[in-house]
């Protein structure tokens, strides 16, 4: 079936490109990837390729030409042009290896990816204790909101959006529940919490409300007269926080902690912990993939790479897997 983005270009365009473009696109919709954004991208090359005369797939030239077409684009956008067609082409070759393969990079990175910072239980700690002890004349709800906030993500892997976006009828307590509703892609998810965050919510609930004038905001997390929390006031708040994991004098080697960090930091223990305990995580990934909100599985693949804690573990599982074998079989130097 002819997806809407290429309805209309099939009569008059590079045949072969706009097949492999449907059938890539085809194929991450059967695998559950929401592609209506990246299907429009490649629809522009396929009229690209259509009008520039092109035959034959997607090549080198053709990818780079359409990636760099147009004016006053940054690198970075040509590069993520050139990948997403270069991603087309590899799946095409995957099916028949002798169509052109395309080198991966060759505009750049599409994406830079920093280290994530990854919080230490006792950091988080320390982290929700100084939250507590904060004062605010215009706002005593805030110290709470914000402890509440920072216990969440870390023990949820919670957006810091997501955090504050709660309704109060999305946690039942009951049921051990949390619903995210219309997140990121607009999915919902219904995560379990685990007892100890049960308790710690019933405690913050119970103070909230012992502390708001009003109870006309339907938020779970609540500040400034018991109004919901603003994102720049959250984020304002922990750049001050963040400074109690420093000694006097003491610099960040690399950059600050953010909010979103506490979100990487769940990812990273949940795996290291999985781990620990013996697990298959690979076949736990698409579990925490949906845990976390996740549009695809590869999101998650990441933290496998991105946090140098985790690559330590895969290394030495790497070593000890092969440590038994013979040196002709080939052995780590």
């Amino acid at each position: 079936m002819m997806t809407k983005a290429m309805r209309g270009i099939e009569a008059r365009t590079a045949k072969v490109v706009a097949g492999q473009v449907e059938a890539y696109v085809l194929f991450k919709r059967g695998l559950g990837v929401e592609m209506a954004t990246t299907a429009v991208t490649l629809a522009q090359l396929v009229r690209f390729a259509d009008a520039a005369g092109h035959e034959g797939p997607i090549d080198r030239d053709l990818a780079v030409s359409w990636a760099t077409s147009g004016k006053g684009h940054s690198r970075r956008y040509e590069a993520s042009r050139y990948e997403q067609a270069r991603r087309v082409a590899d799946f095409s070759r995957a099916l028949d290896p002798s169509l052109p393969k395309l080198p991966p990079g060759i505009l750049g990175r599409e994406r830079e990816r920093i280290t994530p910072y990854i919080f230490s239980d006792e950091e988080v700690s320390t982290l929700m204790s100084c939250a507590s002890r904060l004062y605010f004349s215009h706002d005593p709800l805030r110290p709470l909101a914000v402890r509440t906030s920072i216990g969440l993500m870390r023990a949820c892997g919670l957006r810091p959006g997501e955090a504050i976006a709660l309704e109060d009828g999305d946690l039942d307590l009951d049921a051990g529940t949390i619903a995210v509703r219309d997140s990121k892609f607009g999915r919902t998810r219904v995560l379990p919490i685990d007892g100890s965050v049960v308790s710690a919510l019933a405690d913050y609930r119970e103070a909230r409300d012992s502390m708001r004038p009003d109870r006309t905001c339907t938020r779970l997390i609540v500040g400034d007269g018991g109004r919901e929390v603003r994102i720049w006031t959250l984020d304002g708040v922990f750049e001050s926080l963040r400074m109690c994991l420093l000694d006097r004098g003491q610099m960040w080697e690399r950059r600050p902690p953010r909010l979103y960090d506490l979100r990487h930091s769940m990812a990273v223990r949940t795996l290291l912990r999985w781990h620990g305990e013996g697990r298959d995580v690979n076949s736990l990934l698409p579990v925490l993939c949906r845990y976390m909100g996740h549009e695809s599985i590869s999101e998650t693949y990441w933290y496998l790479t991105g946090a140098p804690e985790l690559m330590e573990v895969a290394s030495g599982a790497f070593e000890s897997h092969f440590a038994g074998l013979s040196p002709s079989v080939g052995a780590l130097p």
